[in-house]
């Protein structure tokens, strides 16, 4: 039995099923409680609801929902089988994107810490933001959530693992979901920033720019031209407004329980100089976040908490890479993430040896 579950599925790269079937019961756990506050009193056929799966399945939604069409694809695609009602397969469907996102974060923290093994049970750390951003504090039903985070890491995964033809196909498809995957873009450059002017990094932004636009034409294309909504619209007037009419002691609680307060720490991350140990490609490229958040004020609408998930994988490494500042974490971050010259963990391992 020890043998079985310890054995690593599909590969000797991925965890022990011992570890799958830990995802699988925290994805359960996490989907079902979407499910009580969501999912179950949603309307999948309002053509302006976001919620309206079968509505952009149909291409009778709005403009600004139609362009997430993925998810809907997927799910119209498989509840013509009849094998469950609707609902339920959603709930499934949000299990298996879950598990996915565990699964994906995973091989991600695996490019910037060396242990596999804590790298396996820390991985499942990224539903506590979760947990505040698409759940608590969330208002607002939107059945790409789940997989634009998704894309969002494994993106990042293969950006810092090097494999820009897999990149473009995770950014092609993440496309059809939500078109804040074009933030990958920029996270492309930021890793890149060494070599942001030779051909090939030149070739994969220009590449993903263009797939972008294509993607955005190629359903503007399908739809009616008289069809209602908008692509992008400039939230900035309306945003700041809120600083004036939005309740004081909700903007206290959105400020403080953002990412269920990891903006904290990532804060004294980098007003105590922490971040200058792990200066390269690997801490650049989280530095996505800020023109993310600057692009929040202007096109998103910042009293919702579910817009601030895109950006949680980077909030979680910046975190966890403050933790392995200190004396006896258990984190080991990867050589090529520190600034050259500094080991802090093989300093500590030497003079725990010099003790015993």
């Amino acid at each position: 039995m020890m043998n079985l579950l310890n054995k690593k599925i599909p590969n000797a790269k991925f965890p022990s099923i011992i570890i799958h079937i830990y995802y699988l019961m925290i994805a359960l756990t996490f989907a079902y409680l979407y499910y009580h506050k969501f999912v179950q009193g949603a309307d999948f056929y309002k053509t302006d609801s976001s919620g309206g799966l079968f509505a952009v399945a149909n291409f009778e939604s709005i403009k600004p929902i139609q362009y997430r069409i993925l998810i809907p694809i997927i799910f119209k695609c498989l509840s013509m089988l009849n094998l469950m009602p609707p609902k339920m397969l959603f709930f499934l469907i949000n299990t298996v994107l879950a598990y996915l996102i565990l699964l994906s974060f995973y091989f991600l923290l695996g490019k910037h810490f060396k242990s596999r093994a804590m790298n396996c049970w820390i991985a499942p750390i990224i539903i506590y933001p979760m947990m505040w951003n698409l759940i608590i504090m969330n208002g607002q039903f939107f059945y790409m959530d789940f997989g634009l985070l998704l894309f969002m890491i494994t993106g990042y995964y293969f950006i810092v693992a090097e494999k820009p033809n897999w990149l473009l196909l995770t950014f092609f498809i993440g496309l059809l979901n939500h078109p804040s995957v074009n933030y990958l873009i920029l996270s492309y450059l930021l890793y890149n920033y060494k070599q942001v002017f030779r051909l090939k990094t030149i070739f994969y932004a220009a590449a993903m720019a263009v797939i972008s636009a294509g993607v955005i034409s190629g359903i503007n294309m399908m739809l009616p031209q008289d069809r209602e909504g908008y692509f992008l619209i400039n939230n900035f007037t309306r945003n700041l407004s809120l600083f004036w009419v939005y309740p004081k002691h909700l903007l206290i609680r959105d400020f403080l329980l953002n990412f269920g307060g990891l903006h904290f720490i990532v804060l004294i991350f980098l007003v105590t100089g922490q971040w200058k140990k792990f200066k390269g490609p690997l801490l650049y490229i989280h530095l996505m976040v800020i023109p993310y958040l600057i692009t929040v004020m202007c096109n998103f609408s910042i009293e919702e908490m579910r817009n601030y998930s895109t950006i949680i994988p980077n909030i979680i490494i910046l975190c966890l890479y403050f933790l392995s500042t200190f004396e006896n974490s258990f984190l080991r971050p990867v050589d090529n993430a520190l600034t050259p010259g500094f080991r802090f963990q093989d300093n500590r391992e030497d003079k725990s040896k010099e003790k015993a």
